[in-house]
């Protein structure tokens, strides 16, 4: 007999040995990121755990995957409450355990009283969910590293990558397990204006999400004197370093080509210390193919509680697909 069960945050054994996993979604819950609801279902089969699924809610602006443009801007003040499966910040949804169809219909019926449309957000297209409507996501950006990566790139990538990090050899970069309190103001402040210069914007993250997280994370830094001008925010499991999130003082970014230096120093890491892949997280994809990503496609999974409006999702897809230009 199955039974399910609602708690506020996941065990602290949901996947205890991948970088987004308990450690990591328990201290966002911690940081209580404005505009989200978390919370974990676990499905019981005759009192034994069989099943852990995260949830969160959130009001989803209907423009959040629309290009920028006029109707972007038009359909800014519509939103709609959801419930998802996955997490906020991960771009894979995880669930631990049985996902057989009868374990997620009694998850789906939980999700239903939470929000009249209910996602599985970033899983792959084998997940059995009668009735959902299945949209294309955003695909992953996943590179195989070598500890001969750059010997194997084709000369004309390896001179324009090298090209790409020189522009930041002016600058003092440093690297850092954890993160600094003195840092936590500024590091937010140029994730701000990172935001704000992004087409795509799911989340608004508050200090308190860096300061927690901080613990389980390894940062690196670009400074001009002592002026902070860019950081990347890096999380490692066994053998995938995660790009989590970078910032950058626009002003000066362009010049020291300080996007595509963060990213690359990065890859250096990986090569010094043995880890076999990077995850270089969504967006940006004509630079990470460059690099020799893999893309790795994710799906949505849609449904809603009233029939009608749930046969209309057919016909709304653009609203719940990327666009074009967000896949360059």
């Amino acid at each position: 007999m199955l039974s399910i069960e609602r708690t506020p945050e996941v065990p602290a054994d949901f996947l205890p040995d991948h970088a987004e996993g308990a450690a990591f979604q328990r201290a966002y819950a911690r940081a209580q990121v404005p505009g989200f609801g978390l919370g974990c279902f676990t499905v019981r089969r005759d009192g034994e755990v069989v099943c852990i699924a995260p949830f969160f809610t959130m009001r989803l602006p209907l423009n959040t995957m629309m290009p920028p443009g006029i109707l972007k801007t038009l359909m800014g003040p519509l939103s709609l409450k959801m419930a998802f499966v996955g997490h906020p910040s991960a771009d894979v949804g995880r669930i631990q355990g049985d996902t057989s169809p009868e374990v997620l219909a009694l998850i789906n019926a939980e999700l239903l009283k939470l929000a009249p449309l209910v996602s599985y957000k970033g899983f792959e297209p084998g997940l059995q969910l009668p009735g959902f409507h299945r949209v294309i996501g955003l695909p992953v950006p996943v590179l195989t590293v070598t500890p001969d990566y750059w010997a194997e790139l084709k000369h004309k990538v390896r001179t324009d990558l090298k090209r790409k990090l020189k522009g930041a050899a002016s600058l003092r970069f440093e690297e850092v397990d954890g993160l600094p309190e003195a840092h936590v103001a500024r590091v937010h402040a140029l994730y701000r204006q990172t935001c704000d210069n992004a087409d795509i914007q799911f989340e608004q993250l508050n200090p308190a999400y860096f300061r927690e997280t901080g613990p389980l994370s390894k940062y690196i830094f670009y400074f001009e004197g002592d002026e902070m001008l860019g950081f990347h925010q890096l999380m490692r499991d066994r053998d995938t370093l995660y790009c989590k999130y970078i910032g950058m003082d626009y002003a000066k970014a362009h010049e020291h080509k300080l996007y595509f230096a963060l990213m690359l120093q990065a890859v250096n890491i990986c090569i010094r210390d043995g880890i076999r892949h990077v995850d270089f997280g969504v967006t940006s994809y004509a630079f990470k193919r460059q690099l020799g990503c893999e893309m790795q496609p994710t799906y949505n999974h849609f449904k809603h509680r009233n029939r009608w409006l749930n046969k209309l999702l057919t016909r709304a897809s653009f609203l719940l697909e990327p666009s074009a230009d967000e896949l360059l």
